[in-house]
């Protein structure tokens, strides 16, 4: 039984006869939430959705996708995935380390049936685009990949920067291979654990195309806080990261991240030298500035350099940066939210600390708009030689949804 701090859920099981796991379908009866005799909340679209919000969102298609998912469970596997909107427990359960040492919310892939987990990957190919969709399996295999190292033993994450770390951790940090709660040594506690089924799937909310409700996925390397309020969709916070950068696995080879890279690198060295040095960010950075645990505030004086300011074509860098981020969403919903940012450039900074170059292991990129907010980190690798990246990308105006 789940300690979520909300209504305990007591629905009537509704499974369907038979569960076909083939080509990743999965047959099941109609969920209803309403025959259930206590629910999670439903979520009232806010004013600011419609203010902020860009519309476009495909929640119909998405609802329908969580609803299958729903069908599959038993009443205390719906206990443990679905929360009320506004539970804390949707801040605190993402993190870059692996579980358990930072423990997630929701079911666990690797607990559940084939056709179980066959309906979980369909919520989410739902709310991403083909593009988005795809670096998510590739992250996952890069856990795979890190699992086929460790042979067993326990490997750690670097922990999640404040916004005054610099590149050299505190006395007691955890360093490569170490584990650690985000912030500091110790926090999560327990060894780690690599791999795609260490990923998990909850719901803040419950699924209405009316509503506004919270798509939580993640493990290691990839968490996603995909919030919908009626025709709007939000991904914020959106975390993704990488170790290494490439990679063979069962034969084959994987670059998860290869376009983020490419495109922001692209972009900060679009900049003259001149520019360059008017966009250098004060300090330096070991991780992300407003990763996990680290929900902010945001800056209220942006650095950088002004992307209005540019060349039509520099601008367009940007935007080709922006665009790796925001069109990991349905195609619909990402055209519009991108015009959006895009028309915000007379209020968005690109700036960078550390490094500009792909290969350089202080490399850090941030883009701070109005709402958009991206940042690129490299490290050392934790687990190998390599780079190691994380990346994070945040609205302003809905971060967790919208109030």
């Amino acid at each position: 039984m789940s300690s979520h701090t909300r209504p305990v859920l007591r629905r009537p099981v509704v499974l369907a006869a038979c569960l076909s796991v083939a080509l990743g379908t999965v047959g099941y009866l109609a969920f209803d939430p309403g025959s259930a005799s206590a629910t999670v909340a439903k979520q009232a679209v806010p004013a600011s959705a419609a203010r902020t919000g860009a519309g476009g969102a495909n929640t119909a298609e998405v609802v329908k996708a969580a609803d299958a998912f729903l069908a599959t469970l038993s009443d205390e596997q719906k206990d443990a995935v679905l929360y009320d909107f506004d539970d804390e427990a949707k801040k605190t359960g993402w993190s870059n380390f692996p579980t358990p040492v930072v423990e997630r919310n929701g079911l666990k892939l690797g607990d559940l049936t084939d056709a179980q987990d066959a309906a979980a990957m369909k919520v989410m190919e739902a709310a991403l685009s083909k593009q988005g969709y795809e670096e998510l399996v590739e992250i996952r295999k890069a856990d795979d990949y890190l699992a086929s190292l460790s042979d067993g033993e326990d490997t750690g994450d670097s922990a999640s920067a404040s916004p005054t770390a610099t590149r050299t951790p505190p006395s007691g940090a955890p360093t490569d291979g170490a584990t650690g709660g985000p912030g500091g040594p110790g926090g999560g506690g327990g060894g780690a654990n690599f791999g795609s089924e260490w990923y998990y799937l909850s719901f803040f909310g419950q699924p209405s195309k009316s509503g506004e409700f919270t798509v939580q996925y993640g493990g290691h390397h990839a968490a996603y806080n995909i919030t919908y309020a009626g025709n709007n969709v939000t991904m914020s916070p959106t975390l993704t990261a990488v170790e290494p950068e490439e990679f063979i696995l069962d034969d084959k080879a994987y670059a998860p991240l290869a376009d983020k890279r490419a495109a922001t690198i692209g972009a900060v060295q679009s900049l003259t030298a001149g520019e360059l040095a008017a966009a250098e960010i004060d300090g330096s950075f070991d991780d992300l500035y407003l990763g996990p645990g680290n929900d902010g505030p945001f800056p209220t004086a942006p650095e950088g350099v002004l992307v209005s300011s540019l060349t039509k074509k520099q601008q367009a860098k940007v935007t080709a940066m922006l665009r790796t981020w925001v069109d990991d969403l349905d195609e619909k919903a990402a055209a519009r939210l991108l015009a959006k940012y895009v028309a915000e450039y007379d209020e968005t900074y690109i700036g960078w600390s550390g490094g500009t170059t792909i290969d350089n292991d202080q490399t850090y990129v941030r883009l701070d708009g109005p709402s958009a907010w991206i940042e690129f980190s490299n490290q050392p690798g934790a687990s190998t030689d390599e780079i190691h990246q994380h990346t994070i990308f945040r609205d302003e105006t809905s971060d967790y949804g919208w109030e």
